[in-house]
């Protein structure tokens, strides 16, 4: 399947304007004043109905401006060199409502043996954080285990999941990847158990989804790695960039799956973006389930034409196809993630830009991602100006399908909270003031 971008879509500078209303407080200044989770409510997915018009560019012009007057965002936590590093972040919800927010921090730049996985957490909607702080996850920092890193933080039936991975060096030396859990989410842990199968090494788990079934599934990307007999690069000073490119190199997408709540899972797809088993690039996966069942990926494809590649599963993530295809959505080597708002409609976090990882924008689609009329630009650049990057976007949709609520790395030293306020699920009701749709 090729995505391809709806035509007749509002001009790159109008969305600049209406996105930049979304510029974020500096760390120690006061936040934007933030609203509660409440806003008109909106049908859910439905088919057009007779006698009512598409909605126009200027209903979705109207509709983003509405949307992005409800935005806020605040800094919840700001590095200092010579532990400024921010990244992977990751928002969840709890249980009792509380936000969690997971990150990769520790020294200046990553992958680094100084890594290690931090948290907060905020009790009142992303208004306050707390202090980070460090997680053990088990491991000595030292030796083969000394760098550390989340990736995804999910809860169901009671039970968090923390997936990390450690490293000795950089991810590809005695790169492994684990699982460990929480009965009280976070506060204190089991023994870190290894991922499944070939997924214990040179994996990075990403966001899960539980689908209509009950089901949990989780993207992977795995790395296959040098072929035998490879020569392996010399020894290297830090940033160990020939080790990095030589070891995490193949990629390989995937789902695991678990039908009883993450107690046991099975592994699913061997999917790859490029015939070249030498390239290297960070192929991270995002998926969505669709209105028919089917689970959709969208890849991350650093130096492959600078657009997100796609894959798809017919059968609910039981079987994938052996290569992903190219998408025309416009993309610079970026982490972008997928959330359903239930049905076909689908909202997107991404770095429209094939050159550089800014803006961050949101965009949605009404049509199981054929097209996406709606988008916007929540944050036109980076608060250390446009050489910056706004990276790792990652979060949830609140309950009512009001919010998306997000955190992302700004410039690898900021980790900042987004609630994005998202469009109806009606496309009848896009640009329509309340009170005046039927």
């Amino acid at each position: 399947m090729k995505t391809t971008l709806v035509s007749g879509v509002l001009p790159w500078a109008l969305f600049t304007l209406i996105g930049a209303s979304a510029t974020v407080p500096a760390a120690g200044q006061p936040p934007r004043p933030l609203q509660p989770d409440s806003a008109p409510p909106s049908k859910g997915p439905t088919s057009p109905v007779p006698g009512h018009a598409r909605p126009t560019d200027a209903d979705w012009a109207t509709q983003q401006r509405d949307d992005a007057k409800h935005d806020r965002t605040v800094v919840a936590y700001d590095g200092i060199t010579p532990n400024r590093m921010v990244c992977d972040t990751t928002l969840r919800e709890l249980p009792d409502g509380s936000w969690v927010l997971y990150f990769l921090a520790g020294g200046d730049f990553e992958p680094s043996p100084e890594n290690y996985t931090a948290v907060t957490r905020s009790t009142d909607h992303g208004r306050t954080w707390s202090p980070i702080e460090s997680v053990h996850v088990g491991f000595p920092r030292e030796g083969k285990t000394i760098g550390q890193g989340p990736t995804e933080f999910l809860t169901h039936g009671g039970r968090s999941t923390l997936f990390f991975a450690t490293h000795s060096q950089t991810w590809g030396r005695d790169w492994q990847s684990w699982k460990m859990h929480s009965p009280d989410g976070g506060r204190t842990w089991g023994n870190p158990e290894p991922l499944p199968g070939r997924l214990a090494k040179n994996t990075f788990i990403r966001a899960s989804i539980v689908t209509r079934d009950g089901r949990i599934v989780l993207p992977f990307q795995h790395y296959l790695g040098p072929r035998p007999g490879t020569r392996s690069p010399p020894p290297e000073e830090a940033p160990w960039h020939f080790s990095l490119f030589h070891y995490v190199s193949d990629p390989r997408l995937g789902v695991l799956m678990s039908h009883d709540g993450g107690r046991t899972w099975t592994e699913h797809g061997n999917v790859s973006i490029t015939p070249d088993f030498r390239y290297h690039g960070w192929a991270e996966p995002s998926i969505v389930e669709l209105s028919d069942g089917r689970i959709a990926m969208i890849i991350r494809a650093d130096r492959l034409g600078g657009v997100l590649y796609y894959a798809e599963s017919s059968d609910g993530g039981r079987t994938w196809p052996t290569e992903a295809t190219r998408t025309d959505i416009p993309n610079p080597g970026s982490k972008a993630t997928l959330h359903s708002m239930g049905g076909d409609v689908v909202a997107l976090l991404h770095n429209p830009n094939p050159a550089h990882r800014s803006p961050l924008s949101l965009w949605v689609s009404y049509d199981g991602m054929k097209t996406w009329p709606y988008r916007r630009v929540l944050v036109p650049e980076s608060s250390d100006g446009p050489r910056g990057r706004l990276n790792y976007p990652e979060g949830f949709i609140s309950a009512d399908r009001q919010f998306l609520h997000f955190a992302y790395d700004d410039n690898r030293h900021r980790a900042v909270y987004y609630g994005a306020k998202l469009p109806p699920v009606d496309p009848n009701l896009v640009g329509k003031r309340p009170g005046t749709a039927e």
